[in-house]
């Protein structure tokens, strides 16, 4: 549904033209607004429809991210057509926030190319834009309109955000939902500005994921959420210089030892994150750490999904973060009013939370 451009201009000059040729004298012109929506997304391009989407497909790696960022905003349920049917999560999110699920199709994992796409007859295809060479130059060669996200970061959040709202129509909701987020930045650096590195602890964040009968730990790169949310609540990430810049990178329990961490958080994505910190604890050779010894190994909590990556849960993981990595300081946050006020977002009330989602929290959480 691209806006085809029309040469309204030219053509006014032709008017002014024919006027001149009958005797007549030149009128000022106008010329008349241009129709339709411009949207610029991620990767700066101009995406241009006749009108406001109505049919929105979600596709490509990591697409639930995007898909979390797009319910925030109430039109969208409606509007989503096609959507992948794998998620990170084993529990459905979907059902909880999506009363027109039913309505929808499902594509087969999330590579699903343009000859399952096409047939949803979609608007536009929102997907972040490391799917750009390859899903995003399929549809574009098959004339289907795409729009590129990122969401990894939080200055992406807010820019991203706006995205959602103008392929929506609704650049007011993209506005408050960014508030949500500066506030929440705002709560946790306003009180950590001041402080020095001496006060701020050694942190290690590590991903716990068993193959094969084998438990493998690995870090984050530098530049990913999950660093950069130690650093945002005050702690140092002291695995920076060994992570690699292409995903997570294995690191062993000899080099764990050499960094000697003050706090260690787990983060498990396959299930529960306390029932792999309650293994670690009765494991002789993790019993030398001095994090284990004093009981400052935590489990990274999640509900449908984990609040370590750029999930729109990042919020909630930060503000945990804070109250583990600097306690003295945020000993005033209450997590679960927290959960409700960010659930709030989706139009959960209490009760819906108390049903829907407390049942499913996981990690070290009250």
């Amino acid at each position: 549904m691209f806006k085809r451009e029309f040469g309204s201009a030219l053509l006014a000059v032709f008017a002014i033209a024919a006027l001149a040729a009958c005797g007549a004298p030149a009128q000022p012109t106008t010329t008349a607004p241009t129709s339709g929506v411009v949207v610029t997304d991620a990767l700066g391009r101009a995406v241009k429809f006749d009108e406001t989407p109505q049919r929105i497909v979600l596709a490509g790696k990591a697409f639930f991210m995007v898909l979390d960022a797009l319910y925030l905003f109430p039109e969208a349920a409606p509007r989503v057509v096609g959507l992948p049917d794998t998620t990170q999560s084993k529990t459905d999110f979907y059902p909880v926030i999506d009363p027109h699920r039913a309505n929808k199709t499902f594509f087969q994992g999330n590579d699903a190319g343009p000859e399952q796409i096409a047939p949803t007859k979609p608007d536009v295809v929102i997907t972040k834009s490391v799917n750009a060479s390859k899903l995003g130059k399929a549809l574009e060669q098959v004339n289907i309109p795409v729009v590129y996200v990122d969401f990894e970061t939080p200055e992406q959040y807010t820019r991203d955000l706006a995205i959602l709202g103008q392929v929506l129509g609704n650049s007011e909701r993209a506005k408050k939902i960014d508030a949500y987020y500066k506030t929440q930045l705002d709560r946790v650096s306003s009180k950590i500005k001041t402080l020095k590195d001496a006060d701020k602890p050694k942190v290690l964040l590590l991903q716990s994921a068993e193959k094969s009968g084998t438990v493998a730990f690995s870090v984050a790169p530098a530049a990913w959420m999950q660093t950069l949310l130690v650093e945002l609540a005050g702690g140092q990430a002291i695995w920076k210089p060994a992570a690699d810049k292409g995903g997570w990178t294995i690191v062993n329990l000899e080099q764990i030892a050499a960094w000697n961490p003050d706090l260690v958080f787990i983060v498990h994505y396959a299930g529960n994150s306390k029932d792999v910190i309650a293994k670690l604890k009765a494991d002789p050779k993790w019993q030398s750490l001095q994090a284990v010894k004093e009981n400052k190994i935590y489990g990274f909590p999640g509900d449908f999904y984990t609040w370590d990556q750029p999930d729109t849960r990042w919020g909630l993981g930060l503000l945990w973060l804070a109250t583990k990595i600097q306690p003295a300081l945020f000993g005033d946050v209450n997590i679960n009013q927290e959960i409700a006020q960010f659930y709030a977002l989706y139009g959960l009330d209490q009760a819906a939370v108390q049903s829907k989602v407390t049942p499913r929290l996981t990690g070290d959480l009250p």
